[in-house]
């Protein structure tokens, strides 16, 4: 959750009476293992402790849950180290539990001093040259090219050695005020720096690559080309030990189970465009993050994590975050993920890709595994704007629900910073925080936390799909007739029929992916595996199998487990390429079964279902792909004491409980926040639950 709502709870809760703040809806915590998992999440500690509230009353809100998560440092928003104590309390008091920092992975704030970011960790843009003299006080730069440059934007400027290299010994930091033809007016020694004399052509100024959330942020340089400090560390060395240091005893994190690392991605967007890019060894050409045809950027936040993980050992947990197209890669030294306001930043359409991400890494990770999913949105229970989120309560059933198909934890917020609609943030009446406790967390009015138990079987899929096979060709035995490939630019790649290598019978159809474009996207490289029918709006479900190879471990043997990204759309006529439904899965050296639902955009009795792997490099196999009508996305799971039904699909799903749970006597929650959903009657025979929607039943 971004600042802007943890000012308006902190505002509110300075304004009210907070005496309640003690008060928790549970007793003591129940003993660890059972469902469901629940997360605490970040402003029901951090607004605490930013008001400097008793700790005590922040031990007590999170006696219930399973995991605690909340910023403690201040690399995102300055003053929330004041939650480090928050955090080393509620530890203290229940050791069972997992308590971790949520620390930003894409960069730091430039006005924080937390973690301390030497100037050649930045991540940068391709700069341009000084054309003259730079004196101290000159507030009117002479520069080679300044169509690089943009107004408002920080840039640095570093000093060159004879070589024409950066010498880090000579860094000021400054702030664009104006640009003109071979000039640029800046404000000198910015950001806490020290104004210093340039020569020309010995200094070169380029800007930093950031994002803005409430405040703005620099990227760090994650590149495995990235530049060295003095001590010979790039950024990848030199922030796994800061933040390694930070958990040992004596530390301001001392205590904790590890970390939770937001917007870590295996490619990161940035402020280029035209001809600004990222410049990953800060050498004045740009690369977009790619070298030698391969993420530089992506390979190195691995690389972090491993060097991470030597240096904190097994019994620390190190998250990452799997949320949309960018999604993380370091499975071989990560425990688990966050998935971001599931799914992929409330993509609903994306519910496949989303649901098929968490299976991935519930099973892949680092033992022991520790994943969880999160949702941040408006629903009619909680809001302030009760008549726009009217009919929305489904939104937090549907996530959690996907929570409980897995083994992992689920954390909700009910407000959605992607949303200018800071008003309608719900206050929790108790304890005046933007906090919510679900009727589904607690068995409702019987307030009870993991009431369902312990898990007694796996997710079930429950197949809705219906007619005819859609695809001619499928499992490559007799042929790869009618796939095509199709490349942009300087991208390269072949496709084969291969006989050595199946998921199922004799043969698979192989992507040789030679080359990749200078910018790399996913549309550049565009396989098409055939034809189809569609209907808009109607649903349709592909079962695929996939491996891959994308030769990582030629470049380091700690690369070798790094899964790629495999993207599949359906293409219709007369829909632009944006609008295209995509779907993508996680595809290592096994190979993994997927199911993925799109939704028609249009009618065409052509449309295209295409796979799309502009990306990366290296070697991609399909096998045994199966498309109809229908979506697979529908499931259920049965537990001790309870069971859980999802529908994913966009149509109502009807679930026969006496044939799914035989000898099962169920009943609905008895709550107060959606009575007409959480009823508290007996549950028999068939029930129905609308398109997009989940129910958890107790046993009776």
């Amino acid at each position: 959750m971004r600042v802007a709502t943890l000012a308006l709870a902190g505002a509110l809760l300075a304004s009210a009476d907070v005496s309640a703040l003690a008060q928790t809806a549970g007793g003591p915590a129940a003993p660890s293992g059972g469902f469901p998992r629940t997360a605490l999440f970040r402003s029901a500690i951090e607004v605490p402790a930013r008001m400097g509230l008793p700790v005590e009353r922040a031990v007590a809100l999170a006696a219930n849950y399973d995991l605690i998560i909340a910023k403690a440092l201040d690399e995102e928003v300055i003053g929330l180290q004041r939650a480090a104590p928050y955090l080393r309390a509620i530890k203290a008091r229940y050791p069972e539990k997992i308590v971790l920092d949520h620390f930003l992975h894409e960069g730091r704030n430039p006005l924080s001093a937390q973690p301390p970011v030497h100037p050649a960790h930045w991540l940068l843009l391709n700069g341009t040259a000084l054309a003259a003299d730079a004196a101290p006080t000159d507030a009117v730069l002479r520069v080679g090219d300044s169509a690089v440059l943009r107004v408002g934007e920080a840039v640095q400027i570093v000093a060159l050695d004879a070589g024409g290299k950066p010498d880090y010994a000579r860094v000021e930091q400054v702030q664009v005020t104006a640009v003109g033809p071979g000039t640029a007016t800046v404000k000198r020694g910015a950001y806490g720096s020290t104004p210093l004399e340039f020569r020309a052509g010995r200094a070169r100024l380029a800007a930093h690559a950031y994002v803005r959330y409430s405040d703005e942020v620099w990227k760090f340089n994650f590149c495995l080309e990235g530049p060295r400090d003095p001590r010979g560390r790039r950024l990848i060395e030199a922030l796994a030990q800061e933040l390694a240091a930070y958990l040992r005893p004596g530390g301001i994190l001392a205590g904790l189970d590890g970390y939770q690392f937001d917007v870590a991605r295996f490619s990161t967007g940035s402020t280029q465009q035209g001809n600004r890019r990222l410049d990953c060894d800060n050498d004045g050409a740009p690369d977009a993050g790619y070298v030698n045809g391969v993420s530089s950027y992506g390979l190195g936040t691995v690389a972090f994590f491993k060097t991470l993980r030597e240096l904190v050992g097994e019994r620390v947990y190190l998250l990452s975050e799997a949320t949309g197209e960018r999604s993380a890669r370091d499975i071989t030294y990560a425990n688990g993920i966050e998935n971001e306001s599931f799914p992929d930043l409330h993509r609903w359409d994306k519910f496949s890709s989303a649901y098929e991400r968490y299976r991935y890494w519930l099973e892949a990770a680092r033992a022991p595994r520790l994943t969880y999913l999160q949702l941040k949105e408006f629903t009619e229970a909680f809001t302030r704007c009760p008549d726009r989120d009217r009919g929305t309560n489904w939104k937090y059933r549907l996530a959690f629900g996907a929570a409980l198909l897995g083994d992992g934890y689920f954390a909700y917020l009910p407000t959605n910073p992607e949303e200018d609609r800071p008003t309608c943030s719900y206050i929790d009446p108790a304890t005046r925080l933007t906090y919510a406790e679900l009727d589904e967390f607690k068995a409702g009015m019987e307030n009870r936390w993991r009431y369902l138990g312990a898990a007694q079987e796996q997710a079930r899929r429950l197949d809705r799909t219906t007619g005819p096979e859609l695809l001619a060709n499928g499992d490559y035995e007799g042929g790869i007739d009618g796939v095509t490939v199709a490349t942009l630019g300087t991208s390269r790649a072949a496709i084969a029929r291969d006989p050595t290598k199946a998921a199922r019978g004799g043969a698979s159809l192989k992507i040789s992916i030679a080359q990749l474009d200078r910018d790399p996207d996913d549309n550049k490289i565009a396989v098409t595996l055939g034809a189809f029918a569609a209907r808009k709006g109607k649903e349709y479900t592909l079962r695929l199998r996939v491996a891959a190879d994308p030769k990582y471990h030629l470049i380091d043997p700690a690369f070798a487990s790094i899964p790629r990204r495999v993207a599949v759309a359906v293409t219709a006529t007369g829909v632009p390429a944006n609008q295209n439904p995509t779907q993508d899965v996680m595809a290592d050296s096994t190979w993994r079964e997927y199911a993925l639902t799109f939704i028609a955009p249009a009618d065409d009795p052509r449309a295209r279902l295409i796979a799309q792997l502009g990306r990366e490099a290296g070697d991609v196999w399909l096998d045994d792909l199966r498309l109809k009508e229908g979506s697979a996305d529908v499931f259920v799971r049965r537990f001790e004491r309870g069971a859980v039904l999802v529908n994913g699909s966009i149509e109502p799903a009807a679930f026969d409980l006496g044939a799914l749970f035989p000898g099962m006597r169920l009943k609905r929650i008895s709550g107060t926040q959606d009575p007409n959903v959480n009823t508290g009657a007996a549950a028999s025979g068939s029930v129905t639950i609308p398109g997009r929607d989940a129910l958890i039943l107790m046993a009776d």
